[in-house]
């Protein structure tokens, strides 16, 4: 029984939850099985790793079933009618935290009953309740919508062929609520066009963006946000960009916690492009900002952290060194991590140690990293080498070169121009290896310009990699080779 789908259920509930769960059970309302009740009693003695090896499917139909012989099918159908049970009890815990449902549906039940003053006492207390809220979000528009739509529907058969008004304030709030999640859908789609070569079909973009233009000064404040981000996807200057961050700081508190975060993604998402693609540091400050930003407002999360954004918060703070703020971080944070927690929390004190120059720590950090993901498989590969090639570890420089170029080869996830750039680095870095390894002297001030040069055509600065190599070309010790 460990692995059934009953057994999964219950782990997932807390201690309050269970307890609830056995109060529902027992309601005649919802079960009427006396011996479902007793099949709970026994998992419960289990509760919560349910690993015990007494969780045996005939242990516990002979605690159930004392005088009976072993039936598979019994026991079988008695978990089935507690999962379905369970099943009930999730709609429920479900329906009773989501207060807007839960008040739409009792409207509506007051409406059919023609129970009009307690239909309009509850609905006057509840119009009035969100209509306080300062937060504008996509569920302001969507409940007002849903509102407007059951005082329509209350005042129809009680005066007809009036309260036309009505119908126009459910058309502008559905309106905008449609609006509001095409656009963060396009968003989403613009962004993953670029982060990872995929193709949508981006259904009435221009449509939207004809009606958006026309009307941006006079739509909901998060709606304009959104089409401001689209905006920056589309013209990718630094307009776009501060015209996005003064309207974001003016409307900051009106929004809800999704597009709080939505905000700062794609803010950090030009700093990081302008940083990746352009080989800009303009934009550094910048991305640090929003990330500061981000952690005192709360928004930096949504639930649990993944580990790429966990590291990614990391290198932002420390390439401006502010490495107060990035320890605060993964103090702040840690526990939050979803997974890779040990390669993680070493890869972000790996970083910062490298940042501070503590090269020999960063390395002992870095080697104890294994991720599974590409990405930060291909980060850990360019530090080591790089602290490598700074500590004249060539041989295991070389050798490192030799391995990235394996796993490249073989890693079909590598966009190809990406692929196109770490070969440059590579390959450059193996030329400055040579150079600092060969007895001959001649030419070294032109093989270090065609280097610079090759550096300058190589398309992408993926995690730095070509403002690394301007450093070491520009720090190369001419004094040291006798030139």
């Amino acid at each position: 029984m460990h692995n059934s789908k009953l057994i999964q259920v219950l782990k997932t509930f807390s201690k309050k939850e269970i307890k609830q769960f056995r109060e529902f059970t027992q309601s005649p309302f919802f079960n009427k099985n006396k011996s479902v009740i007793s099949l709970l009693d026994v998992l419960i003695k289990f509760y919560p790793e349910f690993q015990d090896k007494n969780l045996d499917a005939k242990n516990v139909f002979k605690i159930i079933f004392p005088d009976e012989e072993y039936d598979y099918f019994k026991i079988r159908n008695l978990s089935s009618d507690l999962l379905a049970v369970s099943m009930e009890f999730l709609k429920i815990i479900f329906f009773q935290k989501n207060e807007h449902q839960n008040t739409l549906y009792l409207l509506e039940q007051l409406r059919d009953r023609d129970l009009d003053k307690m239909f309009q006492k509850l609905f006057d207390v509840y119009y009035q309740k969100i209509k306080s809220n300062h937060v504008r979000d996509e569920f302001y528009y969507s409940n007002m919508a849903d509102l407007k739509n059951e005082l329509k529907s209350f005042y129809s058969p009680k005066r007809p062929n009036s309260d036309f008004n009505l119908i126009q304030e459910q058309l502008d709030y559905e309106l905008t609520h449609f609006l509001i999640k095409a656009l963060d859908l396009y968003t989403i789609m613009l962004h993953e066009i670029k982060q990872n070569n995929y193709e949508f079909k981006l259904e009435m973009f221009d449509e939207v963006l004809i009606y958006l233009e026309k009307n941006k000064d006079n739509i909901a404040p998060v709606l304009k946000m959104f089409y401001l981000i689209i905006m920056l996807h589309k013209e990718n200057d630094d307009r776009s960009f501060y015209e996005l961050k003064d309207h974001g700081k003016k409307i900051f508190d009106s929004l809800g916690f999704y597009e709080k975060y939505m905000y700062f993604l794609h803010m950090t998402g030009f700093c990081a492009e302008r940083y990746n693609t352009d080989c800009s540091t303009d934009f550094m400050k910048e991305h640090f900002y929003l990330s500061k930003d981000n952690l005192e407002t709360d928004t930096i999360v949504m639930g649990k952290i993944m580990y790429l954004d966990f590291v990614n918060h990391v290198k932002v703070a420390a390439r401006v060194n502010e490495f107060d703020w990035a320890e605060k971080y993964i103090t702040r944070f840690k526990d939050q991590l979803n997974e890779e927690k040990e390669s993680t929390l070493n890869f972000s004190y790996g970083y910062i140690e490298y940042m501070k120059g503590n090269r020999l720590k960063a390395l002992e950090l870095l080697s104890q990293t294994n991720f599974p993901n590409f990405i930060i498989k291909i980060q850990v590969k360019i530090l080591i080498l790089q602290i490598s090639y700074e500590e004249s570890f060539y041989d295991q420089a070389i050798a490192m070169i030799d391995s990235f170029r394996h796993f490249l080869a073989r890693e079909n996830s590598v966009r190809e121009n990406y692929k196109e750039s770490f070969y440059d680095y590579m390959r450059i870095t193996g030329e400055l290896i040579r150079l600092k390894t060969s007895v001959k002297k001649k030419d070294l001030r032109s093989d270090l310009k065609r280097l610079k040069d090759a550096a300058e055509k190589s398309t992408q600065n993926q995690f730095g990699i070509k403002l690394w190599l301007f450093k070491m070309i520009d720090n190369f010790d001419l004094k040291k080779t006798g030139i």
